[in-house]
């Protein structure tokens, strides 16, 4: 007999394991009916409990264990090794997917034969706290910039929290264990090996936005120095892809402030306070860090 052709691989490396990572497989499962898709995750640092290990299996998902922990590019890595999907979905313990992301992903495969590397719209779930509301408007930002911008063909549209791949071609990207900044190494990547990326409009997910402030800086410091870090890695100018479009982002900012001011001045205060708290590059250069367990609830 013949095996079954697989279309989509939905790969989730994670430290975490706790009840989000459920909660990701089942909208996952939820998004993916009518596709013949396998989700494989790899974990480290904390075990599963057995109810989260039986409720993943019930959900079909397959789990693997590294006994040393390791970056999340190092375990990214293990899984595309394994990947039987034509077209592999990177993503998060931490996600909710929309009921169309998912074939909104493989019908833009479907219908671009040149398209090597996708970005689906990351927005906020409802806010919880006065913070979070103010975290929320961020994440808008940066997505009302990312559309406006190049109309989406830009690194702001290329978020980890999904992105998906022509898995032949991803097979081609360098995926080294110490990058810090993995969403604009696999962007850059991918024009590296002369790919194809777009930004799906109609492919949303949705993130719990930190509830502390404090969770907030190590994030933004690894962004300040993202730069710094990937100039290393690449033989062509990368300066020109950090330019983001003024006009876009003023355009973002006059949105959020108009339908949401307070929240919008509350987001200028922490974009401020987390440059003048800026880590040292030492210690964001771990690309093992401290899991944020606020936007894991």
């Amino acid at each position: 007999m013949t095996q079954k052709k697989i279309d989509i691989t939905i790969a989730i490396p994670t430290c975490y394991g706790g009840q989000s990572l459920v909660d990701t497989v089942e909208t996952i499962v939820q998004a993916a009916q009518g596709l013949s898709v396998e989700i494989l995750i790899q974990a480290d640092r904390t075990p599963l409990t057995p109810e989260v290990k039986a409720k993943l299996k019930k959900l079909g998902a397959q789990v693997a264990w590294n006994d040393v922990e390791g970056s999340q590019f190092k375990k990214l890595k293990q899984l595309l090794d394994k990947a039987q999907g034509e077209i592999f979905v990177f993503t998060q313990d931490d996600i909710t997917f929309a009921p169309a992301a998912i074939k909104e992903i493989q019908a833009a495969f479907a219908r671009d034969k040149k398209l090597t590397m996708t970005g689906s719209r990351v927005l906020p779930l409802p806010p919880v706290t006065t913070f979070e509301k103010s975290m929320a408007v961020m994440v808008r930002i940066v997505d009302h910039t990312a559309g406006y911008w190049r109309n989406g063909n830009n690194y702001l549209a290329a978020s980890g929290r999904c992105l998906a791949f022509k898995t032949e071609t991803f097979r081609k990207f360098r995926i080294p264990e110490m990058v810090v900044n993995g969403d604009m190494f696999l962007y850059l990547e991918n024009k590296r090996v002369g790919g194809k990326f777009k930004q799906l409009k109609k492919s949303h997910v949705f993130i719990r936005c930190p509830q502390k402030l404090r969770d907030q800086v190590g994030p933004s410091s690894r962004f300040q120095f993202s730069k710094q870090e990937l100039v290393n890695y690449f033989d062509f100018p990368i300066d020109k892809e950090y330019k983001v479009s003024r006009r876009a982002t003023a355009r973002a900012i006059f949105k959020e402030l108009v339908e949401y001011p307070s929240a919008t001045f509350g987001y200028f205060f922490i974009y401020v306070y987390t440059r003048l708290r800026r880590q040292s590059y030492k210690k964001v250069s771990n690309p093992v860090w401290d899991v944020d367990a606020s936007t894991k609830s």
